[in-house]
């Protein structure tokens, strides 16, 4: 499936960042879309990351209470979703606020504004079909 995603775009680099980080910790396409940079840099507290040598950690909070994720490198650059989330963080230039944005003006910028959950699931779709046309 991640053959599939450009690496050479910006939208190709979120997306696989996005895939990554959603299988490596069972995330729901939700927790995935309303990620944020840090603690302090969420919207509503809900769901962030923060990234450490050995890996990463998403913190969220739900119905039943918080819950911790621990994500670590993968075996390899091109399958490690730390690796993946830190690449996106540098191209995008993202400094707070979501983890993953929109991505427009000819896949040249990427905005302010925070993915929502059908378009996560647009991406797993469209990849596992072997295009991804957004």
């Amino acid at each position: 499936m991640l053959e599939t995603l450009d690496r050479s775009s910006l939208r190709g680099i979120r997306d696989r960042a996005m895939l990554l980080i959603g299988f490596a910790g069972g995330l729901r396409r939700s927790e995935i879309t309303g990620l944020d940079l840090g603690r302090n840099q969420t919207e509503d507290g809900r769901v962030w990351i923060e990234i450490f040598d050995k890996g990463m950690l998403v913190t969220l909070r739900d119905k039943t209470g918080w819950r911790e994720v621990e994500v670590g490198h993968g075996s390899s650059d091109a399958t490690c979703p730390v690796v993946a989330v830190e690449t996106w963080i540098k191209f995008a230039k993202l400094a707070k606020g979501p983890l993953f944005r929109r991505v427009a003006g000819k896949g040249k910028d990427v905005g302010p504004d925070r993915l929502n959950d059908k378009e996560a699931a647009r991406l797993v779709k469209s990849t596992a079909r072997g295009r991804c046309s957004r």
